[in-house]
């Protein structure tokens, strides 16, 4: 992937605690292929399998973009990964990085910030990201500020996985008698092809972060069905990601019209993306909360691009 003459192009990487996207775009920002890999939280996921999400979601990138684009060359690089806020983090996914870019200039970024610059198109203004788990970034004249995204042990409020978590607390809790009784109960069992509630406890036990995360989709399920306990639920979790944003709204300080982007798969059921939005007007009144412009992998890419732009202009004012 050595950088040559002709058209330019950036590469984007966005991992998650589900998938690895890879994204190729020109300088014009427009999107020449895509690629998939494994997971890609450094959190969560082992480091080998992470090289390898990523690897894999590259290389199909290339081979997509290949048979448009002939012998293309990328210019700069952007890996956007969950996790990567940290700077130790940071330092191994730029080793991970590393042997597989080249002489290809890159940098990484945590994964809220790719999110942030594809969704709002490089604007200034909020992401909210509700998906397997949950964070929230805000940008105003180059100054970031986040809440939130402190992982499943001691945070991802109003994510798929804290949701899941408090259905299948909520369903344990009815069987027993210590709460109001619940669909949520025979939801799981059912779902799990169990043969009684109390085998929840050993079910679970099996399961990993996005396979517990992804149970989250039978909350949706009986609050649409009219279960108060399931309803309870997704109300306080989107009234979680509300907050999330007045503390980067305030701590940026912004006044005025904000645009926030509502980023992941938790925003795809409607009762779940309305009750945010609901919240979000007494939270945050000024807040207008829109669907990303464009998706994070795309966003990752172009960091990639204005980071480069950037660097070279910056070279040619000295």
């Amino acid at each position: 992937m050595k950088e040559g003459s002709g058209m330019r192009f950036f590469l984007g990487i966005d991992g998650g605690g589900t998938s690895t996207k890879a994204c190729i775009i020109d300088e014009r920002g427009q999107v020449a292929a895509l690629g998939t890999g494994g997971p890609g939280n450094l959190n969560y996921t082992p480091e080998d399998e992470v090289r390898k999400s990523i690897q894999g979601a590259v290389d199909a990138a290339l081979r997509a973009a290949e048979t448009r684009h002939p012998g293309l060359t990328i210019s700069a690089a952007c890996a956007a990964l969950a996790g990567a806020g940290s700077q130790e983090n940071k330092a191994k996914a730029t080793k991970l990085i590393e042997p597989l870019m080249g002489d290809i200039p890159f940098l990484v970024v945590e994964d809220v910030t790719g999110a942030l610059h594809g969704a709002l198109a490089g604007q200034d203004g909020i992401a909210v990201i509700s998906g397997t788990g949950s964070n929230c970034l805000g940008v105003r004249q180059d100054r970031y500020r986040r809440s939130g995204g402190w992982g499943s042990l001691l945070g991802d409020e109003g994510s798929g996985f804290s949701i899941a978590r408090k259905g299948l607390i909520a369903a344990l809790r009815g069987y027993d008698g210590r709460s109001p009784s619940t669909s949520l109960t025979d939801s799981f069992v059912a779902h799990l092809g169990l043969g009684t509630p109390e085998d929840i406890f050993h079910a679970v036990r099996r399961l990993n972060r996005k396979q517990i995360a992804a149970l989250a989709v039978l909350v949706f399920q009986e609050s649409d069905k009219g279960d108060a306990v399931a309803r309870k639920i997704l109300d306080e979790e989107s009234m979680e990601l509300a907050v999330m944003v007045r503390a980067v709204y305030q701590g940026l300080g912004f006044n005025g019209e904000t645009l926030v982007a509502m980023v992941g798969g938790c925003f795809s059921q409607e009762a779940f993306k309305n009750g945010f939005i609901s919240h979000l007007e007494t939270t945050v009144p000024q807040a207008r909360p829109i669907f990303p412009m464009e998706p994070p992998h795309v966003g990752a890419a172009l960091l990639a691009r204005d980071n480069l732009l950037r660097g070279r202009n910056q070279a040619n004012q000295c």
